[in-house]
């Protein structure tokens, strides 16, 4: 076996007629090959990884590097392998890396579709923005200025903060999956994509406010339209888990209402009240035998109803309401009036099906006197407030 050079190679006679290839190994660094064909020479280095299985990596063809080149970057490959690399198994993990629009087809909407009832949500994100952006890039590719990018085009397109933020949110929850299961290395490229401020529209309704509205909704011709609008009211529940709701939910021994996939995509059990349990007894009295629904369509034989538009807007005008209130407020308000008596954040949240304690944390503030009160706690334990009348302290005439 010769040591390989370029003069040796350029100086071989062609190869004998019916020979496809000709393998020549070199003497003086083990592995080191030219493969000859009729019209190219390609230099490999074969190795051993670290299971003792032989491998082959390409370094390059004559004309591209000279055999020289070529024996240095083996010798440097064969110094990596021995502290235990793998180039081919590398560069075949590089090349398995998927482009974002594979991934998002393959692996990201399959999961977010089992798991997460707004999968069409996401969805909707990808197809018109995040894909016509990124799709063909591969995961490894996408780096923070792409993203930088992408949230300058989603501005300057005249999106909401929320909207912006929400499908930011979308890329970095999908680099974060590609990472845990091991489909790219490195880093999420949305890790910090700069998320703009909120200015939440949550309104309130008062005291006053609710009981206006509920009188209203007893007079609403929609029965079950005025009864889903009422429970909504009286559990802080979202419309879609009521309007979904079926009889084999409903528990009213244990008063629980259970909805077997909430936003989330877990499972959650909806407390209910004596008011709560009064609205569903009514129901019940008004049901469609064959439908498993609590609030059935008058439309769709068998089916729930679609939405309550038309019962809110009248009964948002006979209490008096604002226009701009919105279904979704009566959630807010209830958090908001359990805030108000009291009731601590952790139980609000799991109230209200929260999986994160610091989506509940924007109710604080409806609780003010409870927070000052509080706040004097550590200043009573370490007798720093003045004693009261009431407290038993000195009294002047």
């Amino acid at each position: 076996m010769p040591r390989l050079t370029t003069a040796l190679l350029r100086g071989l006679p062609p190869l004998p007629k019916g020979t496809a290839k000709q393998r020549i190994f070199d003497d003086a660094l083990h592995g080191f090959i030219a493969e000859r064909r009729r019209s190219v020479t390609t230099f490999y280095l074969r190795y051993a990884d670290a299971r003792g299985r032989a491998r082959e990596v390409k370094l390059g063809r004559l004309g591209d590097v000279t055999a020289e080149q070529a024996r240095r970057r083996a010798e440097q490959i064969k110094a990596s392998v021995s502290l235990g690399a793998d180039p081919v198994a590398e560069r075949a993990k590089l090349r398995a890396v998927p482009t974002l629009a594979d991934f998002t087809r393959d692996r990201y909407v399959p999961h977010v579709r089992e798991r997460l009832r707004s999968a069409a949500n996401y969805e909707a994100y990808l197809r018109l923005r995040i894909l016509p952006a990124l799709g063909r890039k591969r995961l490894d590719e996408i780096t923070p200025h792409d993203v930088a990018a992408l949230r300058r085009a989603l501005i300057a397109e005249g999106l909401s903060a929320s909207s912006v933020n929400r499908h930011l949110a979308t890329l970095r929850s999908m680099l974060n999956l590609a990472l845990r299961w091991g489909l790219f290395d490195g880093r999420n490229a949305a890790a910090s994509p700069g998320m703009l401020p909120e200015q939440h529209r949550d309104r309130y309704l008062t005291a006053e406010q609710t009981q206006a509205l509920m009188h209203a909704l007893d007079g609403e011709p929609c029965r079950s339209a005025a009864a889903a609008l009422a429970l909504l009211v009286v559990t802080g529940a979202r419309k879609r888990e009521v309007l979904r709701a079926t009889w084999d939910n409903v528990d009213l021994d244990r008063l629980l209402l259970t909805v077997p996939r909430s936003k989330s995509g877990r499972t959650r059990h909806v407390p209910l009240s004596p008011v709560a349990v009064r609205i569903l007894q009514a129901q019940w009295l008004r049901r469609i035998d064959g439908c498993a629904y609590v609030f059935p369509s008058d439309r769709r034989e068998g089916r729930p109803l679609e939405n309550l538009r038309g019962a809110w807007q009248r009964a948002k005008r006979l209490a008096g309401l604002p226009d701009e209130l919105r279904i979704h407020d009566l959630r807010h308000s209830f958090a908001s009036a359990l805030a108000n008596a009291g009731t601590p954040l952790n139980e609000i949240g799991t109230v209200l099906g929260h999986t994160q304690l610091s989506t509940t944390t924007r109710y604080a503030h409806h609780a003010p006197q409870r927070l000052v009160e509080t706040a004097a706690t550590a200043a009573r334990a370490w007798n720093l407030l003045p004693e009261s009348d009431d407290d038993g302290g000195d009294k002047r005439d």
